[in-house]
């Protein structure tokens, strides 16, 4: 396609003769003139159709929603925002770029120092335009409606339809985008200037041709996994917003028919989304709950059966959430807050007594369950109870997820005394960085590496769409002392993994607090192969080093005391390798430093137990761990520095829970 070609693509005569619905009601005036082929008073007609048939009290029923990743500058308001955009500085994963005031704005354009793509991509949501427009609607501003015609303008012309071609390739046309774009930002943008001067005939019918032209690619060309939820929640309101296109009731058709199957083939029973990550399953829900809303408030119906299986999915939050109210950031995950998020699912399941239990702080409502299993998608959430005040583990036994995945199956996070104390890595942006290879190994969890080598399923990962009903390989009681969870993992490490070392993990969680103690982890690893291995034990403490000695390591809210091996304290170190670092954000050089015990022993089979174990002043510090190296030994001895100890068996505990 020749540089100088512009958008969008449609002629007068395709749009007016093939796009359109001329027998739909009100069209009449715009069927005379395609009839005479006089294009120039189509056009009018169609724009004073557009502006006396779009109904935005109906649409702003729908309660406002923020863009999602919308960027702005620290303590920037949204009218100093808006002010900032109309002087053409524009911010994506935030990074600003300043085309100057009265310049075009490049929308191919990146300004990272690395060539991070996603500043290109997410420029391309509009979430901007979408500021303007709500700051609009509060002030009234001519200058805020001019910038978004302009914006729009210079976008629709660079921005030209690709045609046919995969739905991840270009720049401002990859799907994932032109989801967002009609089923979140531009229906908003639209019934807020549609009929402001600014928003002349040219613009309103240069919108619609753009509109059809996204109709196609999402119909044509959309992808899998939380894009497609994106893709066609844009698609159906396509499909509902612009009944005039004639292609609209297919495109609504497929659409819904699309998103009914998808809620069985990416939602595991126990209600997590197939990609296992805390940020995406809340993507899959919000795609679903916008179109509902639409659907709602323009007359259209979903079907009872999605609702029910929404509503399944909804309910995960409540069964990962920790004291702090938030769901952890599994896998590449958000630290989100479930209140914040229930007050906008309430919209849609106004009834349910678990988000009414969130969101109203009911009395009643309260989950019949503390501590949980999830058996399809493999993740044991262990609670003591639901207040703020109480303990909270999640032991990962889960398969590999469909995207986004993490290298850290068989990883642990403990969550006592007001905070995440084993952590990990966390989400990191999406680039070629260190940090980001980091945050995606097994170096930046809670498990066991092999020589040097990271867990590597993505090497042979393949899924197969009956996995979403395989029950994970996890086992589990749950008692009103003990809580146990076991697991396996069996598929190799190293570049080339080959299975031969297996790992086994049994997770003891200890409820009781009794003599003031908190509720602690004992963590037993068996490793097994036919050969001599270095094996090594990482743990992410999110506290202040105290002291190192043989067989413990103390910090100042927790101690790590552990039957065998040597261990050191890394802490943002970058060779040979990066340890001992979290993300505190999405955006590029949001990290810190993070202790990470390492603890290493040269074996081929061997047993270690770790003893995690929250205190407060004397409570609760750790002595030492007294327990035989040797796999099939099953005692452990854990000794307090107050003078209490605990003494058990493995099996005794699983077959009592």
């Amino acid at each position: 396609m020749g540089e100088n070609v512009t958008g969008p693509l449609l002629s007068d005569r395709r749009f007016f003769q093939e796009c359109l619905n001329l027998e739909y009601e009100g069209m009449q005036e715009v069927k005379a003139s395609v009839l005479k082929e006089d294009f120039c008073g189509a056009r009018k007609a169609m724009a004073a159709y557009i502006r006396r048939t779009l109904d935005p009290e109906r649409f702003f029923t729908i309660p406002y929603e923020a863009p999602e990743n919308i960027y702005k500058f620290p303590e920037e308001s949204d009218e100093d925002a808006c002010r900032r955009i109309c002087r053409h500085t524009l911010i994506s994963v935030g990074v600003p770029c300043e085309y100057g005031e009265g310049k075009p704005v490049d929308w191919k354009a990146n300004p990272t120092y690395n060539g991070y793509r996603e500043w290109t991509w997410q420029l391309n949501r509009h979430n901007d335009w979408k500021l303007l427009a709500h700051e609009y609607r509060r002030t009234h501003n001519r200058r805020l409606a001019e910038t978004a015609a302009e914006l729009f303008t210079s976008w629709v012309r660079q921005a030209v339809y690709p045609g046919d071609c995969p739905g991840y390739s270009t720049d401002c046309w990859r799907t994932i985008e032109c989801g967002i774009r009609m089923g979140a930002n531009w229906p908003y943008i639209l019934f807020t200037f549609y009929n402001t001067e600014p928003f002349t005939d040219d613009i309103l019918i240069d919108w619609y041709k753009s509109v059809w032209e996204h109709g196609e690619r999402l119909s044509r060309n959309h992808m899998t996994g939380n894009w497609l939820i994106m893709e066609m929640n844009g698609l159906a309101q396509i499909g509902i917003l612009y009944p005039q296109f004639i292609l609209s009731g297919q495109w609504l058709s497929q659409a819904l028919g699309s998103l009914e199957e998808e809620l069985d083939r990416q939602i595991y029973p126990d209600g997590f989304q197939y990609e296992l990550s805390t940020g995406y399953a809340d993507v899959v829900v919000n795609n679903y709950q916008r179109l509902i809303e639409v659907a709602k408030a323009f007359g259209k119906t979903v079907s009872e059966g999605m609702l029910e299986k929404l509503a399944k999915a909804c309910e995960l939050d409540v069964k990962l959430m920790m004291p702090d109210g938030c769901v952890p950031d599994i896998n590449d995950g958000k630290h989100r807050n479930v209140e914040e998020t229930f007050q906008r699912r309430k919209r849609i399941f106004p009834e349910n007594k678990t988000i009414r239990w969130i969101t109203e702080k009911f009395e009643t409502g309260e989950p019949d369950f503390t501590s949980i299993a999830l058996p399809w998608s493999g993740f044991l959430v262990m609670r003591t109870g639901w207040t703020t005040e109480d303990s909270w583990a999640l032991f990962d036994a889960a398969p590999f997820g469909k995207a986004h995945q993490h290298e850290d199956k068989l990883s642990l996070l403990f969550y006592a005394n007001g905070k995440m104390l084993l952590t990990e890595g966390g989400n990191y942006a999406y680039d070629t960085s260190e940090m980001r290879r980091y945050v995606l190994s097994t170096r930046a969890h809670n498990t066991v590496r092999v020589d040097a080598k990271d867990q590597n399923r993505l090497k042979n990962y393949a899924w197969k769409e009956e996995d979403i009903r395989e029950k994970a390989d996890l086992k589990w009681k749950l008692g009103s002392v003990w809580d146990y969870g076991e697991s396996n993992y069996l598929e190799g490490y190293g570049e080339n993994p080959c299975p031969g070392t297996v790992h086994n993990r049994r997770v003891f969680f200890n409820k009781s607090q009794k003599e003031g103690k908190t509720p602690f982890l004992v963590v037993v690893d068996r490793m097994a192969s036919d050969e001599i291995h270095r094996y090594e034990w990482l743990w992410h403490i999110d506290s202040e080093l105290e002291a190192v000695q043989k067989g413990r390591i103390s910090f100042h809210e927790i101690d790590a005391a552990f039957s065998a091996g040597e261990a050191e304290v890394i802490e943002g170190r970058e060779e040979p390798e990066w340890q001992g670092f979290k993300a505190v954000g999405t955006k590029q050089g949001m990290y810190r430093k993070l202790p990470c015990v390492s603890i290493k022993a040269d074996a081929g089979q061997i047993r270690i137990v770790t003893v995690l174990s929250p205190c407060k002043g004397l409570s609760g510090r750790v002595h030492k761990v007294t327990a035989s190296a040797m796999p099939e030994e099953d005692s452990v001895v854990i000794s307090f520095e107050d003078g209490t100890e605990i003494a058990f068996r493995e099996q005794e505990i699983i077959q009592t829970v």
